[in-house]
């Protein structure tokens, strides 16, 4: 989790009200916030990662300022239209497509405010930017750019001088020699032509998501800051501009938008507008038990910055842009509860004269994991929630595997249809330990069937070590069986892409499939960087045969 560092003479110099610093420090925790150090002139918390406006002084005193009712204020942001155009290429939309971009006059960059800049800037770049993947952000001495800026393409060898270098470099050496290269090249190392954001005089700005320019690089005497957000989702580049200005509008900026001119649209950005959302308000007495009137529901949303309209009974709630974490009902109603205080709820005793007693599948599950560590296996857990990378690795098609609309990452952007994949990565991520590694896992599959999604319960097992073999395999399958409760089974050969050909077999029990198993083929276990066989099984625990 992302921590801050937060200076008592700041933070007070921001809030608009009186407060003690015991009394600061008791409040700050019922924001959602946890502190992690108390030291005499500073101390730190912890945010969660959806919440990237607390990565600055500025972010917490704005939510301090509203909740201890010190300021009654909407977030409104004045943004002055400025004449910069930034021309998108044709040639960008297949390497880094979408780019926001906004110009904050005015700043005093001090070294407590670069600090406070640089972290809001890689905690934006670890959190929704997914180490610079998704997205990635620049941050400019607007004086010396000569407009328009141009946001195009150009091959490896383009040469420019990278921040804080001494001379030219090319792409490929960039890449290659420097720190930064090394880190982050991988991102565009399905392109031969990389992106590049120059201006009218071929000056380079960025070379977006390795490094800037050092021709735009900060001093103590920039007052003027151009700022870029290069990303390949639309929304995400949004986002991070919108938490990145709200922040530098706090702290005294002057915001000016920029016209992004592509081949078929021209938007122009930021745009701080806000969002909003219907709140559920019966749905709310009910997750919280208890019962507040509509004055009393809009003064604990405005306890959390967010402004409502009452609409017909119904009432409206208007959602900072910077609050994109706001996704559901439930994000609301913790926004009430906030305001509310969560130190006033009070605990009750539920009505219910029912007794809690263990679910009898989680019995069943139960039974099984203490059968399997029996035999010498550790549990893991993975998400259900895997990569096409991962299905493509392991030659599982995604015909079968439902995928996620709108995936907010790559990484998971399917539900899986086979615990194996997800082993096998986990596998490839402990190379180092010792061997044998036996390991298993129980949770759900899923299989698309038509317009419907099958959830099953699956079991599936590895192991890996020099000599792993298919006999092996079969043995501690058949030790599981007949331990858990007493079955026995039968593996006629069949081939799956999965495993070598000739070493690999259905399980049947009483005549019907419950499963798969084999050895990994050489070429699966070297495309996840492993360097010793490994047998898999994997079988349905929703068959009544299992159970």
């Amino acid at each position: 989790m992302p921590v801050v560092t937060i200076y008592f003479d700041r933070i007070y110099s921001m809030l608009k009200g009186k407060i003690d610093r015991e009394k600061l420090l008791d409040k700050v925790p019922y924001l959602g916030l946890d502190i992690e150090e108390i030291h005499e002139s500073y101390f730190k918390i912890e945010y969660n990662p959806n919440r990237p406006d607390f990565s600055t002084d500025y972010g917490l005193a704005r939510a301090l300022n509203a909740f201890l009712e010190f300021e009654k204020n909407w977030d409104d942001y004045d943004i002055t239209k400025n004449d910069l155009i930034i021309n998108v290429d044709q040639s960008i939309k297949n390497v880094r497509p979408y780019i926001t971009s906004a110009i904050v006059k005015n700043v005093v960059l001090d070294d407590e405010f670069i600090r406070q800049l640089i972290n809001m800037q890689e905690d934006l770049h670890n959190g929704i930017g997914r180490k610079r993947r998704k997205v990635s952000i620049g941050i400019h001495n607007f004086d010396v750019i000569k407009p328009p800026v141009y946001y195009k393409t150009v091959d490896e060898n383009f040469s420019f001088v990278p921040l804080n270098s001494g001379h030219k470099s090319t792409i490929h050496e960039i890449l290659n020699e420097t720190d930064t290269g090394k880190s982050y090249g991988e991102i565009l190392s399905e392109s031969s032509l990389y992106p590049i954001l120059v201006d009218s005089s071929n000056g380079v700005l960025s070379f977006p998501p390795i490094i800037n320019g050092d021709l735009t690089r900060l001093t103590s005497d920039t007052k003027n800051l151009f700022i870029d957000v290069t990303a390949t989702n639309a929304e995400s580049s949004h986002d991070a501009l919108a938490v990145l200005t709200s922040s530098l509008s706090d702290a005294g900026g002057k915001l000016e938008s920029v016209t992004v001119n592509y081949p078929d649209v021209s938007l122009v950005t930021p745009d701080l507008s806000n969002t909003s959302m219907i709140m559920d308000l019966n749905y709310a007495k009910s997750l919280l038990g208890i019962n507040l009137t509509m004055d009393e529901i809009q003064a604990c949303l405005l306890r959390s910055r967010m402004k409502s309209i009452v609409e017909n009974d119904t009432l409206k709630v208007l959602i900072p842009r910077y609050r994109f974490d706001i996704l559901h009902q439930v994000d609301l109603i913790e926004e009430l509860v906030i305001g509310y205080g969560i130190n006033n709820l009070s605990p009750t005793i539920p009505k219910s004269s029912l007794v809690g007693k263990t679910n009898a599948i989680q019995k069943q599950l139960d039974s099984i994991r203490n059968t399997l560590t029996g035999l010498g296996f550790n549990e893991v857990k993975t998400f259900s929630l895997i990569s096409k990378d991962l299905l493509d690795k392991t030659k599982i098609s995604v015909k079968s595997s439902p995928r996620i609309i709108d995936t907010k990452s790559s990484e998971h952007e399917f539900l899986r249809n086979s615990l194996i994949p997800s082993l096998l990565s986990t596998l490839s991520k402990n190379i180092n330990n010792e061997y044998p590694q036996k390991i298993f896992e129980i949770s759900e599959s899923f299989q698309k069937l038509d317009s419907n999604i099958i959830e099953h319960m699956n079991l599936a097992m590895c192991i890996a070590h020099s000599s792993a073999n298919f006999t092996e395999c079969k043995s501690n399958l058949v030790s599981f069986l007949r331990q858990y409760n007493k079955t026995e089974c039968m593996t006629p050969s069949k081939f799956y892409p999965i495993f070598i050909d000739g070493r690999s077999a259905d399980i049947l029990i009483n005549d019907n499939k419950v499963g798969i198993i084999g050895e990994i083929s050489p070429a699966i276990i070297q495309s996840f960087s492993l360097r010793t066989p490994i047998t898999c099984f994997e079988i349905n625990l929703d068959s009544e045969i299992i159970s």
